[in-house]
Order: C-alpha cells, then sequence, then structure tokens
C-alpha cells in the first residue's frame, strides 16, 4: 500500500501541439503532499490501453531538454510517459529535499497515471537517472504498482558515495548540501538512513525486474555503486542485469546531443545509443 500525506488533483491539463511526431505533450500540476508540483506528460498516438513510464530525472534544476528528448523517444515507442518536476523545481512549490519529499512526489504521480483511462495500470515502469534513479529504487520500495524499474548511474550506498565525495574532494559546501547532510552520518543519521538505497532493496515486490545502467568513467557516481545494488539484488534473489559502459561518464543516457559532437562513430555517442536500445528492450520485455 502507498501512504499518501496530502490529497491528488489535476490543475491546468492543457494539452500542446505534437512536437515529435505522433507525441501529444500535457502540462499538469498534481498535487503531493498540498504541493502543487508541476509535470509533463507525454502521450502516444491511439486510445490505448499503453503501458506507462515514470521517467525521474536527475540533478536538482529541473527537466532539462535531453530528460525531455527521452520522455518524447519513449512515447514514440509507445508509452505514456510521465515526468516530474520534483517540488522546488520549474515552479513546483516546495523547496528541493534531495531524494525525500521527491518520493513522495514520484508516488502521486504514480497514483496520477493509474488513474487515466489510457494507462494500463498494471504496466508502469521507473526510470531514474542519477538522483531520479536513487528516488525510483525508494519509491519503488513503497509500493507494488512499479512493475519494472531501470536504474541509471544513480546512488545506492550513500554512505559509501558520502565518503567518496569527501575523499576525491567532490562534496559541495552549498546550502543544499549543508542542510541535507549536516557533518556526515554521525552528525544526520536519519538523512543518510532514509536515503540509503541498499537499505530498502528487502522492500522492494520480489518479482520485480532491475535493469542496471552504468559508465565506467563516471566520476560523479562511481562504478562501484552500481556494483552494490547489483550484489544486494543478487543475494535477495532479484532479478536483474547490470550493463556497464567502458567509455562512458556520468549522463550518458541523457545527454546523447552533447555526445554526439566527439562523433557519430565515437564510443561514448555509439555507447548512449547502446545503452537507450537496452532500455527499450528492457521495458518491451516486461511491461
Amino acid at each position: 500500500m502507498v501512504r499518501w500525506l496530502g490529497a491528488l488533483i489535476s490543475l491546468g491539463l492543457g494539452l500542446a501541439q505534437p512536437v515529435y511526431s505522433g507525441v501529444q505533450e500535457q502540462a499538469l500540476t498534481y498535487l503531493s503532499d498540498g504541493l502543487r508540483i508541476k509535470a509533463r506528460v507525454f502521450w502516444p498516438v491511439g486510445e490505448g490501453s499503453f503501458p506507462a513510464v515514470l521517467f525521474n530525472h536527475g540533478g536538482v534544476d529541473g527537466l532539462s531538454e535531453g530528460t525531455l528528448e527521452r520522455c518524447r523517444e519513449l512515447a514514440q515507442a509507445g508509452y505514456v510517459v510521465f515526468a516530474s518536476s520534483y517540488r522546488g523545481e520549474d515552479g513546483s512549490e516546495g523547496v528541493v529535499e534531495v531524494a525525500k519529499g521527491e518520493v513522495d512526489d514520484v508516488l502521486a504521480g504514480l497514483e496520477w497515471l493509474r488513474q487515466q483511462p489510457r494507462v494500463d495500470p498494471s504496466r508502469i515502469a521507473a526510470v531514474g537517472t542519477s538522483h531520479g534513479a536513487l528516488v525510483s529504487l525508494l519509491a519503488a520500495s513503497r509500493t507494488d504498482g512499479i512493475r519494472a524499474l531501470v536504474f541509471a548511474y544513480g546512488i545506492a550506498d550513500i554512505y559509501t558515495w558520502y565518503d567518496y565525495l569527501v575523499r576525491t574532494g567532490q562534496l559541495g559546501q552549498d546550502e543544499l548540501t549543508l542542510r541535507t547532510y549536516g557533518g556526515g552520518p554521525q552528525d544526520r543519521p536519519q538523512s543518510f538512513r532514509i536515503r540509503h538505497g541498499l537499505g530498502v532493496v528487502e522492500k522492494l515486490p520480489g518479482t520485480m525486474p532491475v535493469l542496471i545502467l552504468q559508465g565506467a568513467k563516471d566520476t560523479v557516481v562511481p562504478p562501484d555503486q552500481a556494483r552494490a545494488l547489483a550484489k544486494a539484488l543478487e543475494a535477495r534473489g532479484q532479478p536483474y542485469r547490470l550493463l556497464l559502459y567502458p567509455h562512458s561518464a556520468h549522463g550518458f543516457l541523457v545527454s546523447r546531443k552533447t555526445l554526439r559532437k566527439q562523433g557519430e562513430k565515437s564510443a561514448v555517442y555509439l555507447e548512449s545509443l547502446q545503452a537507450w536500445a537496452a532500455l527499450l528492450e528492457f521495458l518491451r520485455a516486461n511491461l
């Protein structure tokens, strides 16, 4: 069962002109914990009933153009795609919480999807990148409504990741970082506990398959994070597949336009295409 802290409604359902052939984009405002959250919904051609994807973006700055492009591609492939601008982003109410309230926002989006006549509520997957991968993992542990999960270069072990950032001099001193993590696990034990992906693996639906996508040259979220999640899933008997891309760094799944500048035959660009093909194959097999 999903625990809801706020009512859920739809506001401002204006439909934009198609941007990709056969894709209709919808600007949406919905409620999560009483906050008005912005989202974009992408609809394929036809009456349905369609499988659907919660596309949970990385970072804390809202929906990037790369993320929107991938959402449109998924809609062209026949999926209804729900992409939330979590609290504090893109005009959504509230403040950024980093894998905390954002999980509630995704679960509220899931409930909205399940109520749509053109969506098959038994065929909904979550696709998450970076921050959104952790959000997706945490959300999947709190509902039986997510049938499959794609975890792309996400943080699985918050403790070792924090240590890694400190060790490599990447830990920010901005207000959001300090508000979220304080002086570390000993200073903010509850903040770390609720954001620890490995800590919720045992709560995942046992038959839910997981696809892990990771770049071997990722210096933001190193490959050890993907391997740790794979090891935890293996120990539980959870169906999963780990794909490691030897030339790719962070963000390769959505940054295709940038990677293309290195050449259409470059290893990093080809790996981005390969990862996307693997994602589509995974969704087709499991939805």
